[in-house]
């Protein structure tokens, strides 16, 4: 059962540990204190680390909230570097705060001469996403932001198809796909196969990131 929120009227005093029989009255000073026994100053600079995700099976150990913060975190970094926005506000369009893209994706992120925060040029940071296969789509571990704009673009492509039967914008990804682990996923421009795929309901497009199941 989860722990309520530590309050002056819900003080929480823990029966075991290092903090055992140690009475506190708020939950960032609960929070500080576990930060501050990991050698960092508090809870907001422990937010502000950003967090190592080699595969897609250590976005499965994440927590169901931290999944959907990194997504967030993710949409904010693809934000600050398409559309130009500042981290606070790429941040504030992507539901999240810029402490929680700076833990989750902050190997992406450098300081500017003045002191700001913008996106590298490209990053390596692991995305596992759905692809499409005539079997249907499998969950791969997208390992740079090029790919992982790739992959998306494609989706978006396919979308259009399905929705509108416009097959234009499926041409330029003819003959391109992804490498993971030295296998090479094509991706998909046959109508037909889209269409079968499509019909099956084998194609969701709610999430093209898929955050919980390894592939």
């Amino acid at each position: 059962m989860a722990r309520k929120p530590i309050t002056k009227a819900n003080p929480y005093t823990p029966k075991r540990g290092q903090f055992a029989g140690r009475t506190f009255y708020t939950e960032r000073g609960y929070r500080n204190a576990l930060a501050r026994a990991k050698g960092l100053r508090s809870w907001s600079e422990q937010q502000r680390q950003a967090r190592t995700v080699r595969s897609a099976s250590d976005v499965a150990r994440l927590r169901s909230s931290e999944q959907e913060a990194r997504a967030r975190s993710l949409d904010a970094l693809s934000r600050m570097r398409h559309d130009g926005l500042p981290l606070g506000k790429a941040a504030k369009a992507a539901h999240t705060t810029a402490a929680a893209v700076q833990r989750h994706a902050g190997s992406a992120l450098e300081k500017t001469p003045g002191g700001r925060y913008r996106a590298k040029h490209d990053d390596r940071l692991v995305r596992p996403m759905l692809v499409p296969t005539r079997n249907g789509p499998v969950t791969l571990d997208i390992r740079n932001s090029r790919s992982a704009s790739l992959v998306g673009a494609y989706w978006s492509a396919v979308r259009h198809y399905l929705e509108t039967g416009n097959e234009r914008p499926l041409r330029r990804f003819r003959g391109k796909g992804v490498t993971v682990n030295k296998r090479f996923y094509p991706l998909i421009t046959d109508l037909d196969v889209l269409d079968a795929l499509g019909d099956a309901g084998e194609l969701r497009f709610d999430s093209v990131y898929e955050l919980s199941r390894a592939a």
